[in-house]
């Protein structure tokens, strides 16, 4: 792993594509994306939430296997 890897935020990520955050989420959690979570502690809620990065080799292989015809 390269030190100077670029990573996305799931928003960032959906920008570049034009497409929503949940499209995102939807593509990660149907294996389609690798992305990697971390944990997020709630600040009023019990519940934790996800983070998720996507690094940008994960990235362009998604996108020259489902973005292209």
């Amino acid at each position: 792993m390269d030190a100077n890897e670029k990573w996305y935020s799931v928003k960032e990520f959906a920008g570049g594509l034009a497409v929503s955050r949940d499209t995102v989420i939807r593509w990660i959690h149907r294996g389609h994306l690798k992305a990697f979570r971390f944990p997020v502690p709630g600040r009023t809620r019990k519940r934790s939430y996800e983070s998720y990065r996507i690094r940008s080799a994960d990235g362009e292989l998604f996108i020259r296997k489902w973005m292209t015809s």
